[in-house]
């Protein structure tokens, strides 16, 4: 049975949405410079296209976005 959703929670998932969305499209494009452009992945190119995905200045609180939604989808560290 699906429930419904309360507001306050339909803002938490919007919000995971659009974190979800911000790590794919930072994910395929370091993917893409490295399949099309013969550009190596790097955690630098990593970090400038999930600043250009969530619209950030600080590269380092990106990663720290994606690292936190990997963790929620059983991604570690370790």
């Amino acid at each position: 049975m699906i429930e419904a959703i309360e507001p306050s929670d339909l803002e938490s998932v919007t919000t995971r949405l659009r974190w979800l969305e911000g790590c794919t499209q930072a994910a395929l494009a370091t993917l893409r410079r490295s399949l099309i452009e013969k550009v190596p992945p790097t955690r630098d190119a990593l970090a400038r296209e999930a600043a250009i995905a969530f619209d950030l200045e600080d590269e380092q609180l990106a990663l720290a976005m994606i690292d936190e939604i990997a963790a929620t989808v059983g991604i570690s560290a370790f």
